[in-house]
């Protein structure tokens, strides 16, 4: 009588581990091992890669909103106010918001009659500082001590944590909702970084065929208008 079990297991022909010599072993080889970890580290770094991109493109979509929704805020606060609300960027002043720390100023006029000065603007809540990593590599808005087009009256000293900003970019909206110059301006923001000494952008998603950051986000101002327009690839 032909056995197919002893003791409970399954009795195996002599010649089956030559025919099948891969069945009737256990474990595998160091080189099938090897292969698995390299197919898994590859699989990791790739989603990794995936993922990192995700979340460069996420903050500096959510840094570009940040910015246009204060730009939309100083148009609306002039238009409520009467007001003339100035638009502010941080530039190369030695803190840790420079090219990323944007605030909203306003001026409103005064209830005596008398000529507004540089001590009437107040500040609209605190600075806003957009997120590490992200940084604005071009914009047109009007620099700090420009005597050519000197503004009146001139913005106050200002104070970013603390210290004081000696250089900055602003553009200022009129109490009917346009823009006091008459040329349209505007921010673009890239993912990247300005190394400490330099004001060279180190771009970290990428460069476009022009040279310039592959993703931005650019936020333009109408000047006959003040409305805003976005830009993005």
């Amino acid at each position: 009588m032909l056995r197919l079990f002893v003791n409970g297991r399954p009795k195996l022909p002599h010649h089956f581990p030559k025919v099948y010599p891969h069945l009737g072993r256990g474990g595998v080889t160091l080189l099938e091992l090897l292969v698995v970890v390299s197919l898994i580290a590859a699989l990791t770094l790739a989603v990794f890669a995936a993922f990192s991109g995700i979340g460069a493109g996420s903050r500096l979509n959510s840094a570009g909103n940040s910015v246009a929704n204060l730009a939309l805020l100083a148009r609306q606060n002039s238009l409520a106010k009467n007001a003339m609300t100035a638009l502010i960027m941080i530039g190369n002043a030695g803190t840790e918001g420079d090219y990323r720390a944007f605030g909203l100023f306003e001026i409103v006029p005064r209830e005596d009659g008398e000529p507004a000065g540089s001590a009437d603007w107040s500040q609209l809540g605190k600075w806003e500082t957009m997120p590490e990593g992200v940084t604005a590599d071009d914009c047109s808005f009007a620099e700090s001590g420009d005597t050519a087009a000197p503004m009146s009256p001139p913005l106050p000293t200002l104070l970013y944590h603390g210290a004081t900003v000696a250089m900055y970019q602003y553009v200022v909206f009129r109490p009917n909702g346009s823009l006091l110059r008459s040329e349209p301006a505007c921010v673009r923001l890239v993912n990247g970084f300005r190394p400490p000494g330099t004001q060279a952008v180190t771009y970290t998603a990428g460069r476009g065929t022009a040279g310039g950051a592959a993703n931005y986000y650019r936020v333009w101002l109408v000047a006959a208008t003040g409305r805003i327009k976005i830009d993005r690839p």
